[in-house]
């Protein structure tokens, strides 16, 4: 917690990692993930602050090329700078394809054209990462440099956040590095995540790879704070394109927190109603303005929330999964109203029974897969390679094993077990992403022979499912991807 310039509480609680139960202090690393995206947005603004021919309304084919295409007309033509910070574009999340390895920044590009939009464009808020992949490879192009080396030049060195890191780039044995899990319904109880997955995840570093600690992270809040300046009082960043990032630029319809968090449901209101350049802007109490970022990856959740008003910036992270962000808004309406001097409407009784006493909400209970429902035709008409234009190439073979059919997509895979449903199956996920990426829904297409044509993978994109064309029927050996 940060106020008036001053640090004013900094502590860890529980332990990094479950064998060692090293505790966590002030120190320990944790991932921010789309907490990020305030970085990436505050970069860009000072290199075209910098720059000077250039602004946020300069198109993206100004600096990506003309041969860069979106799946519209009106998106490639029109779309600027700004439409990528905001989430205006409409299009789908498609975060799935971030399995694919290669998926880089400067392969997203080439593919962005493939994706449909499910909205009209600027009429909608649709949040997506990949555009802060086109946020960070722009970047890159304007800066010369890797993304992490611009943000180390920008923001680590000139404000002092001399511990934090990259997702990309840290050495997963650092002993203040946090480990990440994920709920493991099957037993009640966590699994790790393997740092692995979340390294090659945050590829397109804009959206997701920042790594930090509370001692770091106040500094950057401090920052925000106080227009651009460090704790020396020295201007970091132009104060007006940083007063630029925070205006609201995109209505947020439906924000999760606001379903939890408003009026008559609780008896203080948390809203998040627009969005700026990588913060959510709303009002606390409905009358104190905030600016403010989850950060949700597998195995961490994070939160920062400015008061700017007052001075005031809070920031929390954590291992584990937080559902629809709920401890995470706890936490800091309570630390909120200590920093502002009001009665707190939680304590440590109703935060823990929450949303008792004031309403409930349903349990949901997890329920087992049945693994022996019987293939509806031969494994083998299932086996092949699939390929889909934005996503890639995606494989389907047996697994001796398991004795399962398998399905691969770039470093994920699952195990594929029937549904009653013909050619409809549930995946169990494996290897690097086994407990954090369970898929309800694959189902095969026929033609008119009644072969299988495609398969679509619904759970990867349930607004716009992508389809994959069957190439071959050649059977992938389970030894090329290690």
């Amino acid at each position: 917690m940060v106020k008036d310039g001053q640090t004013v509480f900094a502590k860890g609680y529980g332990v990094i990692d479950l064998v060692t139960k090293r505790p966590v202090t002030n120190t320990t690393i944790f991932q921010l993930a789309s907490m990020s995206k305030a970085f990436a947005a505050t970069l860009l603004m000072e290199q075209l602050h910098q720059n000077k021919t250039l602004s946020v309304y300069s198109h993206v084919t100004d600096i990506l090329g003309h041969d860069f295409q979106f799946s519209t007309d009106i998106r490639t033509k029109y779309a600027n700078l700004r439409d990528l910070l905001s989430h205006t574009l409409g299009i789908a999340r498609n975060n799935p394809m971030r399995f694919d390895p290669t998926l880089t920044r400067k392969t997203l590009p080439s593919r962005v054209k493939f994706l449909k939009s499910i909205h009209p464009f600027r009429e909608s808020f649709v949040y997506n990462n990949l555009m802060y992949g086109l946020v960070t490879r722009i970047s890159e192009i304007l800066g010369g440099k890797a993304w992490e080396d611009l943000i180390n030049d920008v923001i680590y060195k000139p404000l002092g956040m001399t511990s934090s890191n990259f997702a990309t780039r840290i050495d997963p044995s650092r002993p203040d590095l946090a480990q990440g899990y994920t709920n493991d319904d099957s037993i009640g109880g966590v699994s790790e995540v393997p740092f692995e997955f979340n390294k090659r995840w945050s590829e397109l570093c804009g959206s997701t790879c920042i790594m930090s600690n509370a001692l770091d992270v106040a500094k950057w809040m401090k920052f925000h704070l106080n227009g651009g300046k460090n704790e020396a009082g020295h201007q970091i960043v132009d104060s007006d394109s940083l007063a630029y990032i925070y205006r609201p630029r995109n209505t947020i319809m439906s924000a999760t927190v606001s379903k939890y968090f408003t009026k008559p449901k609780v008896p203080v209101t948390t809203t998040e109603t627009s969005y700026g350049f990588g913060w959510k802007i709303g009002y606390y109490r409905g009358s104190y303005r905030i600016l403010r970022h989850t950060g949700s990856t597998w195995g961490y959740s994070s939160l920062v929330t400015l008061i700017p008003d007052m001075n005031i910036g809070i920031f929390t992270s954590m291992t584990g999964n937080d559902h629809n962000y709920i401890f995470r808004a706890l936490l800091h309406n309570y630390l909120s109203d200590i920093a502002l001097g009001e009665t707190p409407w939680l304590n440590g009784s109703t935060i823990c029974s929450f949303p008792e006493p004031w309403y409930t909400i349903p349990v949901s209970k997890h329920t087992s897969v049945n693994k022996n429902i019987p293939l509806y035709r031969d494994e083998s008409e299932y086996i092949g390679s699939y390929s889909n234009n934005a996503y890639g190439t995606l494989n389907i073979s047996h697994n001796a094993t398991l004795n399962t059919l398998e399905m691969r997509y770039g470093f994920a895979r699952w195990a594929l077990y029937p549904k009653h449903t013909h050619d409809t199956f549930y995946g169990e996920a494996s290897g690097l992403i086994k407990k954090s990426f369970d898929l309800s829904t694959i189902k095969f297409h026929t033609g008119k022979t009644h072969h299988i044509t495609s398969v679509e993978v619904t759970s990867f994109e349930t607004n716009d499912p992508p389809v994959f064309q069957k190439q071959s029927h050649t059977t992938v050996s389970n030894s090329i991807f290690g």
